[in-house]
């Protein structure tokens, strides 16, 4: 037996987040929350990963949820990780491409939208610091790639680098 046989791996509770980083025109997509903590707070259309989801599949639906837009994941712009009440919280913001670039917002979560230059940040109420600096590394360009090796290896599996 070596070394790596001997490993086991335990799951630990998370609480798992992503973002979804749409850019047209050289503008960034963010909307204004209408419920909850973060009510009437700016920033890039986001929610929780269900039990057996993907991250990446989580963004393409929440994206679609909230302002009714189909996209394809691009790549990984930014990663954030802290601890809510002694629990890993991970946060990923994800590039994504617009399918249909026609919005439609759900009012039960968003109250509004728009699409934002950087120099238009300062005039906005964000959620949070980390999603402002999410959204400027968006604008400033994601070098940031997928890879998708689902097929040779015969279940989801993506590489981000």
């Amino acid at each position: 037996m070596n070394y790596y046989s001997k490993i086991t791996m335990r799951p630990v509770k998370t609480d798992l987040g992503v973002a979804a980083c749409l850019i047209e025109k050289n503008k960034i997509l963010l909307v204004k929350e209408a419920k909850g903590p973060q009510k009437n707070l700016w920033g890039l259309p986001k929610g929780s990963v269900d039990q057996g989801e993907l991250p990446q599949l989580a963004v393409k639906r929440e994206l679609k949820e909230e302002c009714g837009i189909n996209a394809q994941v691009k790549g990984l712009v930014g990663l954030r990780e802290c601890l809510i009440k002694q629990t890993p919280a991970i946060f990923l913001a994800y590039l994504v491409k617009s399918k249909n670039p026609i919005i439609d917002i759900d009012n039960d979560e968003i109250t509004d939208y728009g699409w934002f230059e950087e120099k238009d940040f300062q005039t906005l109420s964000w959620i949070s610091e980390a999603m402002k600096e999410l959204a400027k590394k968006a604008l400033e360009g994601s070098d940031g790639r997928m890879i998708d090796y689902s097929e040779t290896r015969g279940k989801s599996y993506f590489l981000y680098l």
